[in-house]
């Protein structure tokens, strides 16, 4: 029964015989001749790029110091014009959000800072008295009103439905 077996799997074993690593190597190797070199990238050198310089055009150019607005330039596309005075726009406003946020900010803080006072407490210790100079925060009217504005700006600056980075300390 063993020599039958052992029969049987060679008979198998035959025909999925594969190629040796050698035949492999030598198919790679030719395929690889017969394919065509690459073309090596194209260097450019300095030489190049002076033979390529842009002919001088009529048009205005800026002073030094001044910045031509992106956008403005003429026959630009009115859509592109429009997306950048947009975004200027944008940009005003967020700066007047965070000039706005940063003034109650600083309100509150001058507030709070007057609230705190120097006091002189009589402390008892071991039945002996002693006078020690504390500082006591006494909340003011100011800093209530001070809380409330910074309060109600943050509700209408939810309200505008403007980006929430706005609103937040730099």
């Amino acid at each position: 029964m063993k020599s039958g077996c052992f029969v049987f799997l060679l008979v198998l074993a035959a025909p999925a015989w594969s190629q040796g690593l050698g035949d492999a190597a030598a198919r790679e190797r030719q395929k690889r001749q017969q394919q065509t070199a690459p073309v090596p990238a194209k260097v450019f050198t300095e030489a190049d790029l002076a033979k390529q310089k842009a002919p001088a055009t009529d048009e205005a150019v800026p002073a030094e110091g001044e910045a031509a607005e992106p956008g403005t330039e003429p026959g630009a596309d009115p859509a592109l014009r429009e997306l950048e005075r947009e975004r200027q726009e944008r940009k005003l406003q967020q700066a007047e959000w965070r000039v706005r946020f940063a003034n109650a900010r600083e309100q509150l803080a001058l507030a709070e800072a007057a609230c705190w006072h120097e006091v002189v407490r009589t402390e008892f210790y071991q039945g002996v008295p002693v006078q020690m100079k504390v500082k006591e925060f006494v909340e003011s009217q100011e800093l209530r009103q001070a809380r409330q504005a910074l309060a109600d700006l943050e509700e209408q600056f939810r309200r505008t439905g403007l980006p929430p980075g706005w609103a937040r300390e730099p």
